[in-house]
């Protein structure tokens, strides 16, 4: 794999990741204004922001982890695909 192939596939995974554990933690502070909503209204136990988030966290950072994995592994295997495969002829006989 090239420098300039690899450079992009690291950027991308770092977008991918960064992405995700976004959603993760945005969705972590949707959860706890809910719970905490909840709360208000007497349907439930007093939220703790600081476990909603740690679990949020801990959630993001896998399945970050799992597609930016995931998003280099494609790149890396389709541009060794790519470099392995015979390149095509342009001309045409006739």
């Amino acid at each position: 794999m090239r420098a300039p192939a690899l450079v992009l596939a690291l950027a991308l995974a770092v977008a991918v990741w960064s992405g995700f554990f976004d959603l993760y933690v945005s969705r972590g502070a949707r959860e706890y204004l809910q719970l905490r909503a909840e709360f208000e209204l007497g349907r439930g136990p007093q939220p703790s922001m600081e476990s909603v988030m740690s679990q949020a966290r801990s959630a993001g950072v896998i399945a970050a982890s799992l597609w930016a994995a995931a998003a280099f592994g494609t790149v890396c295997a389709a541009s060794v695909v790519n470099r392995r495969r015979p390149a095509r002829s342009t001309t045409t006989s006739r």
